[in-house]
This record gives C-alpha cells, sequence and structure tokens, in this order.
C-alpha cells in the first residue's frame, strides 16, 4: 500500500480540479439532473397532499368540516408511495453519480448522461439499492451506541437539573462533546463510501463485503482521510459566504429601497443565489469525489512513486 502524504493529497487534489474545471458545465448539469426527480416527487407529494384541501377550501370548505379532513387523510396515504419512490431511485441515481465521478477521476469523456447509466439495467438498479442500504445500515451500526448514550445521559440532566440556565450549559457542552465523538465515526463511515467504486467493477458483488474491503484500504490512513476532507472547508465557507452575501444583500434592498425596486432587487438576488449554488456545488462535488477516488486507487495500488498529471 503506498503512503499518502501531504504532498501526494495536494498533487492529486491539484490533478482533479484542472479536470473537473474542463468538464465544470458537465458537472454542474449532472448535479441539477440529479436533483430533478426529488424536486418532481416533492411536488407530486405537496399536490397530493393539500392539492385536494385547498381546491375544498377555495370552494369554500372551513377547516373543521369533515370533507376537508378526509381529503387531507386521503392525501397523507401519497406520502409513503413517495417515500417508496424516492428510496427506489436513490441507489441506481447514486451509482450513476458515482460512474460520472469515477470516469472523470481518470480523464474520461465522462457525459451528464452518465446519472441514468444504472436504469438501462435492473441488475444495476438492484446493485444501487443495496449499495445504498447497506451504507445507511452500516451509519446506524457506527452511530446507534453514542446516540443512545448521549440521550440517555441529556434525558437523566433533565431529570436531575431543575435550573433552566444550568440545563441548557450542560446540555451545550453534551452535545459539543457528541459531535467530537462523531467526528471519528463520520470520518470512518466515509471509508464505506469507496464500496461503490468496487461495485461499479462488479455488479455481482455483495455490496456488505464491497464496503467491508473499500474500507481496509484506509486502515492506519483515517488521519489523513480526516484532514483530506478539512482540506476542502475554504470551498464550503466561500460557498456560504457567497450564498448568503447574496441572500442579505437582497434583504437590505427590501429595507431600503422603495417597494417595486427592493421586491426585484430581492428576487434578483435569490436567483443569484440559486445560480451560484448550482455552480459552486456542481464544482465542489465532482472536485471531491473525483479526488476521494483517486485517494482511495493511489492507496490499494502497487507501491511505486506518485507523479502527478503532466
Amino acid at each position: 500500500m503506498n503512503s499518502f502524504t501531504a504532498e501526494t493529497r495536494r498533487q492529486l487534489k491539484r490533478e482533479q480540479k484542472a479536470r473537473v474545471m474542463e468538464n465544470l458545465g458537465r458537472c454542474i448539469g449532472i448535479q441539477l439532473m440529479y436533483l430533478v426527480p426529488y424536486v418532481l416527487l416533492m411536488v407530486i407529494l405537496y399536490v397530493s397532499v393539500f392539492g385536494r384541501a385547498f381546491a375544498l377550501i377555495a370552494g369554500g370548505v372551513s377547516a373543521n368540516d369533515y370533507q376537508l379532513m378526509a381529503a387531507l387523510s386521503r392525501g397523507l396515504n401519497t406520502i409513503w408511495l413517495c417515500i417508496a419512490l424516492m428510496l427506489a431511485i436513490t441507489g441506481p441515481l447514486q451509482f450513476g453519480l458515482m460512474h460520472f465521478y469515477i470516469g472523470l477521476a481518470h480523464g474520461e469523456d465522462v457525459t451528464v448522461g452518465t446519472l441514468m447509466y444504472p436504469f438501462t439495467s435492473l441488475k444495476s438498479v438492484w446493485a444501487g439499492i443495496r449499495m445504498v442500504f447497506t451504507l445507511w445500515l452500516r451509519g446506524i451500526i457506527w452511530s446507534i451506541v453514542p446516540t443512545v448514550i448521549y440521550s440517555a445521559i441529556v434525558f437523566s440532566v433533565a431529570v436531575a437539573v431543575s435550573d433552566t440556565a444550568q440545563y441548557q450549559v450542560i446540555a451545550g457542552a453534551l452535545q459539543v462533546v457528541y459531535l467530537l465523538v462523531m467526528i471519528p465515526i463520520r470520518v470512518k463511515l466515509q471509508t464505506y463510501n469507496a464500496g461503490w467504486l468496487l461495485l461499479a467493477q462488479d455488479e455481482n458483488r455483495s455490496a456488505w463485503a464491497a464496503t467491508r474491503e473499500a474500507s481496509w484500504a484506509f486502515r492506519g490512513n483515517l488521519m489523513k482521510l480526516f484532514v483530506f476532507d478539512l482540506s476542502f472547508i475554504g470551498w464550503y465557507i466561500l460557498t456560504a459566504v457567497v450564498i448568503w452575501g447574496c441572500i442579505l444583500l437582497g434583504t437590505v434592498g427590501l429595507t431600503v429601497m422603495s417597494t417595486g425596486m427592493a421586491i426585484a432587487v430581492f428576487a434578483a438576488a435569490l436567483v443569484a443565489a440559486l445560480c451560484l449554488t448550482a455552480v459552486l456545488n456542481g464544482f465542489l462535488s465532482a472536485y471531491m469525489e473525483s479526488s476521494f477516488v483517486r485517494m482511495y486507487e493511489h492507496l490499494t495500488e502497487p507501491s511505486v512513486e506518485f507523479y502527478p498529471e503532466g
């Protein structure tokens, strides 16, 4: 197994950043395309649950009328169908997204259509579903003990401490401790995500075995993976500053300008925030995921010196 040094990380990230910039439009496009099914399902869910109720209210039905309650009750039944559909498409969509990032990491001519690749085969659809379920289950297994302990302690403190201010201080301190405990767990869970690479090589492979085998590559390198994640924090800060800066600008416009101009400025600020979010998230997701792919491959390839691209 190769060592993963700070210089290796920087060289690897430079290589992947250049590839992402060359395919920035595709990286943004596939992120937007990935969100479309979820947005459509949320719209369907909203219309199904509240559509009949709004129609009845518009027709003059009062809030406590039996017809309105019955309409809401029938609409709630749609929730389970939408949840089932979301679960069914999450795996294949995530599998398609990972195929895109793997191809991007290797310098292949990737396309936005790669997202839909798993839907061309029932085997690929099932492989994606199995992997998402496996990752979810591993997350539960690793998180349940510290979460139960944290919840039990917080509940005990709430019963034992009557002073509200004192309880808030203790609860805040406990939450900080809980979050610190969860950091290494989150890093460990991230190692299982490399199982997507093994599943992409062989869709017949057990998802549980793929995640276990992928995680082995990071033994002794969890701190390096943590530092790897931290190395992207500047991009997260930039994204937050840009988005909230646009929203703040629009809010200021609402307070200092006349009504018509204020609304126009606020709307423009929201549109700018959405567009910049799409660009930055598309770039950052591709940058991080393709770099993670190359980190895993570097750790698992024969022990040879790492050379940057070019």
